[in-house]
C-alpha cells in the first residue's frame, strides 16, 4: 500500500500472483474484506435481535427469523439501489473511485452482490436494535404536515434527484444522498405505506432517529473495513476545499454526515417497492408487527 498524507491507498504497483492455497485464500479475503465483514455484521445483528426476542418472549423482535421474506426483499433491492448511486457517480459526478478491483468481471460478481445487497438490511437491522434499546419510546405531540407541504417536499426531492445530472460534478453529492428520501417518502405516505411523514404526523420520532443512528454506525464500520481492504474506494470531494483532508479513514468527516439520511433514504426506497407491489396485489413480504418496526 502507498500513502497519501496519512491515508492508505492502493498502490499502482502490480501485485505478485499468490502462490499456494494459503496465499490464494489470503488474497481472496483481502479483496473481499468489506463483503465478508458485512456478512459477519448481519449475523451479529440477527444474534442480538434474537437474544432480545427470547428475553422478552416476543419472536416478532427478530427481523430475519420472524420476517424472512421482508429481509430477503430488502437484501435484493439493496443491489439496484446502490447501483443507482454508482451509476450517477461514475457517469456524472466522480465523487468516489474504486481501486484494486479484480481484472475479470466474473471475479467481482460475488463481492459486488454480497457487499451491495447487505447495505440496506445492515442499516435496517441496526435501526431495529436501536428501536428496542428505547428509541421507539420517543414520542411527542403529532406534527401537522399539510398536503401542500408534502407535495412541496416531493417536488424538492425531484429537483435534488436531477441536480447531480445537471452539474456533473462531485458537488452533486450534496443532494444525491437525500433526493430519494424527499421524493419518495410523501408518495409512500399517500399510498398508505410506512413513511417518515406518517411517523411525524403521529408524533413518532424513534424510527427516524434509529435509522439515522444506524446509518452512522454502519458508516463508521463501512469506512473502517474499507480502509484495510485490498479492493477499496477513495473519495474525491474538491468542493469542500481544505476540509477534505480531515478524514475518518478514507471518508472526509464533512462527507460522513451523508450516512445519516442515507439510511432513511434506503428505508424509504424499500417501502416504495413494497407499496407498489401491494398495489399490484403481490403479497411478497410479511406485515410489520407494529408502527415502530423497521424491518
Amino acid at each position: 500500500m502507498a500513502r497519501r498524507d496519512w491515508i492508505v491507498i492502493p498502490t499502482a504497483r502490480q501485485l505478485s500472483a499468490p502462490q499456494g492455497a494459503v496465499e490464494h485464500l489470503a488474497r481472496w479475503v483481502a479483496v473481499n474484506m468489506t463483503a465478508l465483514c458485512w456478512v459477519a455484521y448481519l449475523m451479529v445483528c440477527d444474534g442480538l435481535l434474537t437474544t432480545i426476542a427470547r428475553r422478552r418472549r416476543d419472536p416478532s423482535v427478530s427481523s430475519i427469523r420472524s420476517r424472512p421474506h421482508r429481509f430477503l426483499v430488502a437484501w435484493l433491492t439493496s443491489v439496484p439501489i446502490w447501483c443507482y448511486f454508482d451509476w450517477i457517480n461514475f457517469h456524472f459526478m466522480d465523487a468516489w473511485r474504486y481501486h484494486g478491483l479484480p481484472p475479470q468481471f466474473e471475479q467481482r460478481v460475488a463481492g459486488y452482490f454480497i457487499a451491495f445487497a447487505a447495505i440496506s438490511p445492515g442499516m435496517f437491522l441496526a435501526a431495529q436494535i436501536f428501536q428496542h434499546m428505547g428509541l421507539r419510546r420517543l414520542r411527542t405531540a403529532p406534527v401537522r404536515i399539510a398536503l401542500p407541504v408534502q407535495a412541496l417536499v416531493c417536488l424538492l426531492g425531484a429537483a435534488f434527484a436531477v441536480y447531480p445530472f445537471l452539474v456533473r460534478d462531485p458537488i452533486g453529492s450534496l443532494t444525491l444522498w437525500v433526493s430519494l428520501m424527499f421524493l419518495l417518502d410523501p408518495i409512500n405516505h399517500w399510498l398508505g405505506a410506512p413513511s417518515i411523514i406518517g411517523d411525524w404526523r403521529a408524533g413518532r420520532f424513534g424510527r427516524t432517529l434509529s435509522l439515522m443512528a444506524a446509518g452512522a454506525v454502519c458508516g463508521l464500520l463501512w469506512e473502517f473495513w474499507n480502509y484495510w481492504a485490498l479492493t477499496k474506494w477513495t473519495y474525491h470531494l474538491p468542493f469542500v476545499g481544505g476540509l477534505e483532508r480531515y478524514r475518518y479513514f478514507e471518508m472526509p468527516w464533512i462527507g460522513f454526515q451523508g450516512f445519516l439520511p442515507f439510511a432513511i433514504e434506503c428505508w424509504v426506497a424499500l417501502n416504495t417497492v413494497l407499496a407498489v407491489a401491494a398495489r399490484l396485489r403481490l403479497r411478497i413480504v410479511e406485515t410489520l408487527p407494529d408502527d415502530d418496526a423497521v424491518i
